[in-house]
């Protein structure tokens, strides 16, 4: 939960002349206005990479492409349909993909009935979240003031179901492999059942949607982590993300031969690399639960 804490900024040879995070919010924070009633803004973690280039036969000036990843709890009413995914697409069109968000979009009245879990990961971004518009809200007004502790033991129970289905959805894809089409939906699926317990297992979130990038961009904004490099990038190759773009309905209405056999033998091979560099990570995050709630059970059989 530390990333959700500590407003955090990851940069790579920045320049001075390089765009400031204010500029961003502000420039971000006008765009978004223009299509939703907004009462507040708040953000809980970013990233910025400057890639410099120069080349003193082509361009004695140099070039640079300075890219920032933003993640954002949006408080406002009459959100637009699918918001989620249309303001970041809006968003990352609009800076022709220099600037990308990760959203969670809710109403005051959502926020408020939103369950125990979802309740604690809200109070945990308005309190340490860094607010880039509006007026900040009231806890209590947002029925986030005494919450219950966690259920730890039903936060570890989900995590490690997520977990277990991951793992048999990518084995079983292995028996499809001359069904390019079905393997590729076991295997999408599996990289979504392998992110939601991620999710939940360090924010407690269970999400609104479902499109693989933004689940691994939220993952990636939540359980940064400085021992390994996320691997976000292996699914970057347009090709692999045509394949984790396969849903049920493809099943139904698509042609079987749109992909390959080793098409789907390289996402095979790219979900194996990603769950081998996440699963450690997400062990450790459920061995610190199972600890909390090891404690909990023994502060509780002491006030018996």
């Amino acid at each position: 939960m530390e990333a959700l804490t500590n407003i955090r900024v990851s940069s790579t040879r920045i320049s001075n002349t390089a765009k400031t995070i204010q500029q961003v919010f502000n420039e971000v924070v006008q765009i978004l206005l223009k299509h939703l009633e907004l009462e507040a803004a708040y953000c809980f973690g970013f990233q910025s990479e400057e890639n410099l280039k120069h080349n003193i036969l082509i361009d004695k000036t140099g070039q640079k492409e300075q890219h920032w990843q933003l993640s954002l709890l949006l408080i406002g009413t009459n959100f637009p349909p699918n918001a989620t995914a249309n303001l970041a697409d809006i968003v990352s069109k609009q800076f022709k993909g220099e600037i990308n968000l990760g959203l969670l979009c809710y109403s005051p009245k959502q926020i408020a009935l939103s369950n125990n879990e979802h309740q604690h990961l809200f109070q945990k971004i308005i309190r340490s979240g860094w607010l880039i518009y509006g007026i900040p809200f009231e806890i209590a007004k947002l029925k986030l003031d005494n919450l219950p502790d966690l259920n730890y033991k039903g936060i570890i129970r989900y995590c490690e179901n997520r977990l277990m289905i991951s793992e048999s959805l990518l084995s079983n894809a292995t028996q499809f492999l001359d069904q390019p089409l079905t393997a590729a939906f076991l295997l999408r699926n599996s990289i979504e059942q392998l992110s939601l317990a991620i999710l939940y297992s360090f924010i407690h979130y269970h999400p609104n949607q479902f499109h693989i990038f933004y689940l691994l961009q939220l993952c990636q904004s939540c359980c940064h982590h400085q021992e390994i490099t996320w691997p976000i990038e292996l699914f970057q190759d347009q090709r692999l993300k045509e394949l984790l773009k396969t849903s049920a309905s493809d099943l139904r209405f698509r042609s079987t031969d749109i992909f390959t056999k080793e098409d789907v033998q390289y996402l095979h091979h790219c979900c194996l690399s990603f769950k081998k560099k996440v699963e450690p990570l997400l062990q450790k995050q459920l061995l610190q639960l199972k600890s909390k709630s090891d404690e909990k059970e023994i502060e509780e059989e002491g006030e018996v």
